[in-house]
């Protein structure tokens, strides 16, 4: 889904923020990089997002690369997630890397996917 080496997407520039007094009702989905500080009530697609201290999402998240250090409620799946102290989930985490620093809160499913995962195809064939 996104390159390891391209971690901040196509616009290698400034990222997209929503402000701390912004509520968004609706889904955000970008190829950059995403710094939330506010509300957002939908899902969030990007290559990176970084939730803030101050920061709700109500939704799924999938990024390449997920910093919390405000409020998740909903799944996040991402190649590398990063819980800070101040950070609360409510929601399974599919992830590859994924730290969690003393004094978050945690309350879902952890669920690790390895890097090189592929769909399995079952071959069923009549016995004999």
């Amino acid at each position: 889904m996104f390159s390891k080496t391209d971690r901040h997407g196509a616009g290698n520039g400034v990222p997209s923020i929503i402000s701390a007094d912004l509520n968004v009702a609706g889904n955000l989905s970008g190829d950059g990089v995403m710094q939330i500080d506010g509300t957002v009530d939908g899902d969030v697609r990007c290559a990176e997002v970084t939730i803030g201290r101050g920061a709700h999402v109500v939704g799924q998240i999938e990024c390449d690369t997920v910093y919390v250090h405000g409020t998740v409620t909903g799944e996040i799946r991402a190649r590398s997630v990063r819980l800070s102290a101040s950070a609360r989930v409510t929601g399974d985490i599919q992830h590859e890397e994924l730290s969690i620093e003393a004094g978050a809160y945690m309350e879902g499913k952890l669920l690790r996917r390895d890097a090189q995962q592929t769909n399995l195809n079952l071959v069923v064939g009549e016995g004999s």
